[in-house]
């Protein structure tokens, strides 16, 4: 993908500089320098502008989020803050987090937010040690005890989608994963999800999303997936990759342990979640082999993450199924 395809998710093809000059004036950034777009992740237009201040990481929201969902995003991250979790700063200006002007009779919407000095563990291609897994567990159980319920938005990529985005791409998915996500749609069916305890959820700690800055610290990043879903889901979703090493499997039992003395050192999982966890972990690969092939099948995204999902949730899938 190249940057103008980045761009396109914004609705605005125009020249970036403008706008970014306009941003440095409002929040007081002073001289504009240069920007550079950020290539991980399929919704936003993200990028880091540099200025005569520092560097600083812009948000610009895509077309399909109108203000609604920019401000519930916005109300997210104020509250994730609130808890002390550990994610960027949002910046703003006048007493607002929120940017929105025209330009070129387009609407756009945007945050600013500081610039974590680090890396993503999907850049470095690294994976955490016992002690940062402990803390992002610890993390997560803190995000859960956020007393949140915004309004629901869809996510095709979440463990509850799974039914209706199977029926998307039956058609196009190899005949050895469609015989190992079969069974679990049978299973998933008989889970009455109303009993499960339910939580604000970030949704997507993942590689992509957790930031080791050059002091070490471990930051969480992009809230925009979280919704009041099932609590495990969570769980799930971390030990489907931040947990979850493909090239160095026999640490998962380890990992799994791991998982759930540290959250329920914060959080008491019931007897139910204990036993649908293993479920919804399996999902959780499935769901990478879903949502990438819909990526390239539907809007022929041929990326380098892409493919990283699409292989991650494979070698998932099927040492889960015999492992869980």
């Amino acid at each position: 993908m190249t940057e103008k395809d980045f761009q396109k998710r914004i609705g605005y093809e125009g020249e970036i500089e403008p706008l970014l000059k306009e941003v440095c004036l409002s929040y007081g950034f002073g001289q504009y320098f240069s920007w550079k777009t950020l290539t991980s992740g399929y919704e936003d237009f993200n990028l880091v502008l540099e200025t005569e201040k520092g560097k600083f990481f812009v948000k610009i929201f895509a077309t399909f989020r109108d203000l609604d969902n920019c401000l519930r995003y916005l109300k997210i991250i104020e509250e994730v803050l609130e808890a002390g979790v550990k994610h960027p700063k949002l910046l703003g200006f006048g007493g607002d987090y929120f940017f929105q002007k025209k330009f070129d009779g387009v609407d756009i919407r945007l945050c600013v937010m500081e610039f974590i000095n680090g890396e993503s563990f999907y850049q470095s291609k690294s994976v955490p040690d016992k002690e940062e897994l402990k803390i992002l567990v610890r993390e997560a159980a803190k995000i859960n005890n956020i007393h949140l319920k915004p309004a629901f938005i869809y996510d095709s990529w979440a463990i509850t989608s799974f039914p209706k985005e199977f029926e998307k791409i039956e058609k196009f998915l190899e005949k050895e994963d469609a015989q190992l996500i079969t069974p679990l749609l049978e299973n998933f069916a008989r889970i009455n999800l109303d009993t499960l305890p339910h939580c604000l959820v970030h949704g997507d700690i993942i590689k992509t999303n957790v930031i080791r800055d050059k002091k070490g610290e471990i930051f969480l990043i992009d809230f925009s997936v979280s919704n009041y879903y099932p609590r495990i889901q969570e769980l799930a979703v971390l030990l489907c990759n931040i947990l979850f090493d493909e090239d160095k499997l026999e640490a998962f039992p380890d990992n799994y342990k791991l998982a759930l003395q540290e959250y329920q050192k914060v959080v008491s999982l019931t007897k139910e979640e204990l036993e649908y966890l293993p479920l919804f972990v399996k999902i959780a690969h499935a769901t990478h082999i879903i949502g990438a092939t819909k990526e390239r099948e539907f809007n022929q995204n041929t990326s380098e993450e892409n493919d990283y999902w699409l292989h991650l949730g494979k070698v998932g899938l099927k040492y889960t199924s015999e492992a869980l």
